[in-house]
C-alpha cells in the first residue's frame, strides 16, 4: 500500500493495464463532470431559483415588497407572514440542494461511474464541498440582494441568520452523533460513502416529500388563497425544492439503485411525448350552453346609443383603448378610467354614460372589464351617481394576481403534463380567471356573478354600460380575433363568436384572459369546431398583433366615416382615449414630442438577443402606428380628438431604497404590483418634477378634462362631501 503525497490516508496500488482488476482513475474534469451529472437536478434548479428570483424585474418586485402596507408606509418585513414562508421555502429549497447533491454523491451505485480520481484531496473536496456550495447558492445569492437593494437590516436579517445557520449546519453537523449513520470509507474511495439509506435518511426523504405534496394539495383545494398565502416567491421555491427532490431520488437515485441507468431525462421526453394527447388548455370548454342571442351590430348599434341619449346626443362619443401589460396595464387603466368619472361627477359633467365602446389588450383589458362591471354593478343598485364611483375598480386591480397563476402553473399544471389524457381542471389558465372571477364576487355583491357570465349573453347586463372589446390573436396565422358583446369584426380579423366555432360557453373573465395569454405564464389555448375535438387554432395574447387595442377602433372609425351621412356626422364627435402603459419617455408621444434626452435601452449580446428583442418591441411599435392611423383619420392633431395617456418614464431609480440599479421607479409588467408601485401610479401627476414625460401627461389629462366640460350637464348634483382624496388622486385631489 502507498501514500498519496498529498493526504495522509492509504490508497491502493493501481494495477498496470492488462490486469483484469485494473481500473483507471478519472481526470479532475471527468471526475468533477461525473459529480455534476449525478447532480444534475439540484444544479438545474440552483441555476433556475436564482435566474428566475433574482433575474426577472417581475420577480425582484414580490421580494421587496414584503410586509409592505397597501396604503402609505415603510415595508415590515418581520411583521409579515408572508416573508416567514418565503424564508422557510427558501430554507427548504437549499436543504434540498445539499441533501440530494450529498445522497448522490455518497450512494455507492451498482456500476458506479464515479470511479475514484488521479487527484484524493480534490475528489475528497468536490465530494464534501459541492453539496454545500449548491445549498449557499439558495441562500446567499439572494441575500446578497436584500442587503444591497433594500433600506433596512428588517429585511435582510433573517436571511442571514438562515445563511449562517445553513452553513454552520453542514460544515460542522459531522459532530453530532449518528450524523453519518451507514457512511464508511473503502480504500477505493477518497472520502465515506455508503450502500443503503439510513432510517434517518428515508425519514428525511419522506418529510420533504410531505412537504411538496401538502403545498400541491393546498394550492388545488385552496386555490387562489392558499397560493397568496403562502405567495409567489415562496411558491416558486418549494416546487424547485420538489423537483429537486423528485429528480433525484426518483429519476436518479431509485433507477441507478437498482442497476439501471439514469432517468433523469426521461420527465422531459415523456412531457413532450404526452403533450400530443393531453391538451388541456381551451377556450370555453365544459359548463351548460350559454344563450347565443342576437348581438346588436356596428354601426345601426351607435345610432341606437345616440338616440337614446337624448338631449346628449351632440356630446363627445368616447371609444377607450387600453394597452397590454398585465396589472401595470390594469392598474393604470382603473386609475385613469375611476378618476375620469369621479372629476366628471364632481364638475357636475358626464363621462361614462358617453363612452360607447372599449377595446383592451391583456392586461388593459381587465381593467376596462373592472370598469364596465363597476358601473353595472352602480346601475343594479340604483345609486344615482352623485358620489363616487363604487364599487372602486382599482382597489379589485390592486390585487395579486400573480401568485394565483404561479400556484397553478408550478403545481397542478405541471402534473398534467405527464398525465396520459387532459385534466381540464389543471388547466393553469383557471388560476387567473377564478381570481378575477371571486375577487370580484367579493368586491361587489351587486353583480357577483359578472365576470362568470357569457360575453355573449352580456345583453342582461345594464345597457348604459360600453360595448366591450378584448382582443386577441391566432397561433396559425397571427391575426387578430375580437371578443366582443357587439356584432363588429375588423377586415381581415377573426369573429370569437362564428358559427363554425364551439366558442358560446366564453365568460367575461374567459375572453379577458384569452385577450391576456403571455405565454408561458398563461398557456396558449385551443379553439374547437363544435360537435367534436377537432381544434380550429390556438390563441395567445392579443399584444402580438398589436398592444393598444386601437386597431378595432380605428376599423370602427373607418366603418363610420364610408357609411351614411347620419354616421359620418357621428364619426365627427368620437374622441379616442388611449390609455398606455409602458413607460413613455417624452418622444413617445405623438403629437408634440419633446426631444429624448438618452439613449434606448438595447439588449447585450447582439447576435442572440436582437431577433427575439426585435421581435418583442414590433407589438409597441405596431401599436404606435395604429395610435397615429387613429389620429390622422380624426383630423390629425390640431384636432385634439385622440387623447394619449401615456404612463411617463422615470429616469431615476428608487431613491433611499433601491440601490445599485437594482429596481427601477418604474412599474414592472407583472400580475403583481407592490403597495410602492400602486402609490406611484395613483399620485402621477402629484410628482415633484422628476419625470421629464410628466408634463405631457398633464397636458393630455387637461384635454380630456376640457373634453369632459363639453358635455352636458349631469341629471344629479353631486355631493362634494362624498369624495375622499383618493376619488381623485390622479389630480391630486384638486376640484
Amino acid at each position: 500500500m502507498l501514500h498519496h503525497p498529498s493526504t495522509s490516508q492509504i490508497i491502493p496500488p493501481v494495477a498496470e493495464p492488462g490486469n483484469e482488476r485494473y481500473t483507471p482513475r478519472l481526470t479532475r474534469t471527468a471526475f468533477l463532470a461525473g459529480a455534476l451529472n449525478l447532480c444534475l437536478y439540484p444544479v438545474m434548479m440552483t441555476l433556475a431559483g436564482n435566474g428566475i428570483l433574482l433575474g426577472l424585474e417581475q420577480a425582484r418586485e414580490t421580494l421587496v415588497a414584503f410586509g409592505a402596507p397597501d396604503g402609505a408606509g415603510a415595508p415590515d418585513p418581520l411583521a409579515s407572514p408572508g416573508y416567514a414562508l418565503f424564508v422557510t421555502a427558501l430554507a427548504y429549497w437549499a436543504f434540498a440542494s445539499w441533501y440530494c447533491a450529498r445522497i448522490m454523491l455518497g450512494k455507492r451505485f451498482p456500476h458506479d461511474r464515479l470511479r475514484p480520481c488521479i487527484d484524493d484531496r480534490f475528489a475528497d473536496m468536490a465530494g464534501r464541498w459541492l453539496p454545500r456550495l449548491l445549498g449557499l447558492l439558495g441562500v446567499v445569492p439572494i441575500t446578497v440582494f436584500f442587503i444591497v437593494a433594500t433600506p433596512s437590516p428588517r429585511y435582510w436579517i433573517a436571511l442571514a441568520a438562515t445563511a449562517a445557520t445553513f452553513l454552520a449546519f453542514v460544515v460542522f453537523r459531522r459532530h453530532l452523533p449518528a450524523a453519518d449513520a451507514g457512511w464508511h470509507r473503502r480504500d477505493d474511495d477518497p472520502y465515506p460513502r455508503f450502500d443503503t439509506l439510513s432510517r434517518g435518511a428515508v425519514a428525511t426523504v419522506l418529510a420533504m416529500f410531505a412537504i411538496s405534496f401538502g403545498v400541491l394539495l393546498a394550492t388545488v383545494v385552496g386555490r387562489e388563497t392558499a397560493s397568496r398565502a403562502i405567495g409567489s416567491p415562496a411558491l416558486v421555491l418549494i416546487a424547485l425544492g420538489s423537483w429537486t427532490l423528485f429528480g433525484s431520488f426518483a429519476m436518479t437515485y431509485l433507477p441507478r439503485s437498482a442497476g439501471w441507468p439514469s432517468f433523469a431525462l426521461v420527465p422531459f421526453a415523456l412531457a413532450f411525448a404526452l403533450s400530443f394527447v393531453n391538451e388541456n388548455h381551451f377556450v370555453a370548454r365544459g359548463g351548460a350552453p350559454a344563450p347565443r342571442g342576437d348581438r346588436p351590430a356596428f354601426p345601426d348599434d351607435l345610432e341606437a346609443w345616440n338616440a337614446a341619449r337624448g338631449p346628449r346626443g351632440t356630446d363627445p362619443i368616447y371609444l377607450v383603448a387600453a394597452a397590454g401589460g398585465a396589472s401595470r396595464a390594469a392598474y393604470w387603466t382603473g386609475v385613469v378610467l375611476t378618476n375620469l368619472e369621479n372629476r366628471s361627477r364632481l364638475r357636475g359633467r358626464e363621462f361614462a354614460r358617453n363612452v360607447y365602446a372599449v377595446s383592451g389588450v391583456s392586461g388593459g383589458s381587465l381593467g376596462l372589464a373592472a370598469f364596465v362591471a363597476a358601473l353595472a354593478a352602480e346601475q343594479e343598485t340604483a345609486r344615482d351617481g352623485s358620489g363616487p364611483l363604487a364599487p372602486r375598480p382599482t382597489d379589485f386591480l390592486a390585487r395579486d394576481f400573480l401568485a394565483p397563476a404561479v400556484g397553478q402553473m408550478l403545481y397542478s399544471d405541471t402534473i398534467a403534463r405527464f398525465l396520459p389524457v387532459p385534466c381540464i381542471a389543471c388547466d393553469r389558465s383557471r388560476g387567473l380567471e377564478e381570481a378575477w372571477a371571486r375577487d370580484w364576487r367579493r368586491h361587489s355583491p351587486a353583480q357577483a356573478a359578472w365576470f362568470t357570465q357569457p360575453l355573449r349573453a352580456a345583453g342582461k347586463a345594464p345597457a348604459a354600460v360600453p360595448r366591450m372589446m378584448f382582443n386577441t390573436t391566432t397561433v396559425g396565422d397571427g391575426r387578430l380575433v375580437v371578443q366582443s358583446d357587439l356584432r363588429f369584426v375588423p377586415t381581415d380579423a377573426y369573429d370569437i363568436f362564428d358559427d363554425a366555432l364551439d366558442t358560446a360557453r366564453l365568460t367575461r373573465a374567459g375572453a379577458v384572459h384569452n385577450s391576456a395569454r403571455f405565454t408561458y405564464v398563461s398557456p396558449a389555448a385551443a379553439i374547437r369546431h363544435p360537435g367534436g375535438d377537432r381544434v380550429w387554432d390556438y390563441v395567445v395574447d392579443g399584444g402580438y398583433f398589436e398592444n393598444s387595442g386601437v386597431a378595432a377602433i380605428n376599423a370602427m372609425i373607418g366603418a363610420l366615416q364610408g357609411g351614411t351621412a347620419a354616421q359620418q356626422a357621428l364619426a365627427r364627435q368620437i374622441v379616442v382615449i388611449v390609455i398606455e402603459n409602458d413607460p413613455a419617455g417624452s418622444a413617445q408621444w405623438i403629437c408634440d414630442p419633446k426631444p429624448q434626452p438618452r439613449s434606448r435601452r438595447l439588449p447585450i449580446a447582439m447576435e442572440a438577443s436582437a431577433p427575439p428583442f426585435a421581435l418583442y418591441q414590433t407589438r409597441t411599435a405596431r401599436a404606435h402606428a395604429q395610435e397615429a392611423e387613429a389620429i390622422r383619420l380624426l383630423g390629425g392633431c390640431p384636432a385634439g380628438r385622440v387623447i394619449e395617456l401615456r404612463y411617463p418614464e422615470s429616469d431615476h431609480k428608487r431613491p433611499g431604497r433601491f440601490a445599485a440599479g437594482l429596481l427601477d421607479d418604474d412599474p414592472p409588467m407583472s400580475w403583481f404590483l407592490s403597495a410602492a408601485s400602486r402609490t406611484r401610479m395613483s399620485t402621477v401627476l402629484c410628482g415633484d418634477g422628476r419625470w421629464d414625460p410628466r408634463d405631457l401627461l398633464e397636458r393630455e389629462w387637461q384635454r380630456a378634462l376640457g373634453w369632459i366640460e363639453r358635455s352636458s350637464a349631469r341629471t344629479v348634483t353631486p355631493r362634494g362631501e362624498a369624495f375622499a382624496p383618493a376619488d381623485t388622486t390622479l389630480a391630486c385631489g384638486k376640484a
